[in-house]
């Protein structure tokens, strides 16, 4: 799962729903496919988070260069 970029992840987490929702796969299978599902849900929302964490970092060293651009430019 680690190899695969987080937009194949998502692809292949579309894939498993449509699988398990047809529903016409053994129980077993399915209970994979869940599984595997799951894991892929956890890294991909932990991958959402991350990019969200690094957004929120950028965004405050942006608010904090604008201000400092503004003392400059009253001086």
């Amino acid at each position: 799962m680690a190899e695969r970029t987080f937009e194949q992840n998502l692809e292949r987490l579309e894939e498993l729903v449509s699988k398990l929702e047809h529903g016409e796969i053994p129980l077993e299978e399915a209970m994979a496919l869940f599984k595997e599902g799951m894991e892929i849900s956890k890294f991909c929302g932990e991958k959402l988070k991350e990019v969200e964490q690094e957004i929120k970092k950028l965004v405050a060293e942006g608010e904090k260069l604008r201000l400092e651009n503004v003392e400059l430019n009253d001086a």
